[in-house]
């Protein structure tokens, strides 16, 4: 990873994916209430994170995330005890 803040303790580092606007067949989906939900991808994590590794999708509570920009790039800081799921392949 090469950006310029290291997560301690159980802080992982997150960035927000974006919605699913269309089918592959190219029809638009509404975009509340489409049942999609707001996924994030680990960036890095603290040492003392045990649950998530970087990469992994998240779905996290957005009111816990703390925004900072990088790169012209909106992340997230979040507390591992935050994360309320990790998506599965």
């Amino acid at each position: 990873w090469h950006g310029m803040i290291k997560p301690i303790k159980k802080n992982v580092v997150i960035v927000r994916l974006k919605k699913k606007t269309s089918t592959e067949s190219g029809i638009i989906l509404q975009s509340d209430h489409d049942g999609n939900v707001d996924k994030s991808q680990v960036i890095a994590i603290g040492p003392e994170v045990t649950m998530v590794k970087p990469n992994d999708i998240l779905f996290i509570d957005w009111n816990k995330a703390a925004p900072f920009t990088m790169n012209d790039i909106p992340h997230y800081v979040i507390n591992e005890d935050n994360i309320v799921g990790v998506f599965e392949d």
